[in-house]
């Protein structure tokens, strides 16, 4: 399970200059993304394995809340959650043990959460380890080639609705298997009870 996780969010981004229509786009998602404070909403996953030809949904929700409390759960067809409170990460499956992550210590699970919430609200300095360029209100990231991303991915598609909020993320990997999160009936700035982060 940590892997699927790994998996989907082992994404990094960087620093340095945009050509202006990106810079402006990126402008004005960040300045969007400083209104947040906490966001609610469900999801479909969608893993599609070009040597098998088949597709996989999963379905799940998620709860945000800053600075660092983000709870990401799958519904089905595997249970299974995964939660942020500050600096300590833990995830549940039926049947087992929760998992316990010290983000001071354990830079993975700190990185796979800090790019799941840069994407929830507006990410910050990507060209670092990709080639952007915007298409209408998608971001569209190609791996540079020296790049550790890379090795895993071919390209990164993240789509966001009219008021900037991120409506999608699409992976393209290396062997060409996608995976596309969609995030669907999405709250922002409601209240959150603390217990879901735990």
């Amino acid at each position: 399970m940590k892997r699927l996780f790994l998996f989907i969010f082992s994404i990094g981004f960087g620093a340095t200059s945009y050509a202006a229509p990106v810079d402006d786009f990126l402008t004005k998602l960040n300045h969007s993304s400083e209104s947040i404070t906490s966001l609610r909403g469900d999801f479909v996953q969608k893993n599609r394995l070009k040597l098998f030809k088949q597709q996989l949904t999963s379905n799940g929700r998620f709860q945000f809340q800053r600075p660092r409390m983000l709870a990401w759960e799958y519904l089905s067809p595997d249970a299974s959650k995964l939660s942020l409170n500050q600096d300590r990460a833990t995830l549940s499956t039926p049947g087992a043990a929760p998992q316990v992550f010290d983000l001071k210590s354990d830079a993975t699970m700190r990185t796979i959460f800090e790019q799941l919430l840069g994407w929830l609200t507006g990410p910050q300095n990507i060209d670092r380890d990709y080639n952007v360029t915007l298409h209408g209100n998608s971001l569209e990231l190609l791996p540079k080639p020296e790049s550790q991303v890379a090795r895993a991915f071919q390209k990164i598609v993240l789509r966001f609705d009219k008021t900037l909020l991120l409506q999608s993320i699409a992976l393209t990997e290396k062997n060409g298997d996608q995976k596309e999160i969609t995030f669907v009936k999405v709250e922002r700035n409601i209240q959150i009870d603390p217990s879901a982060f735990h």
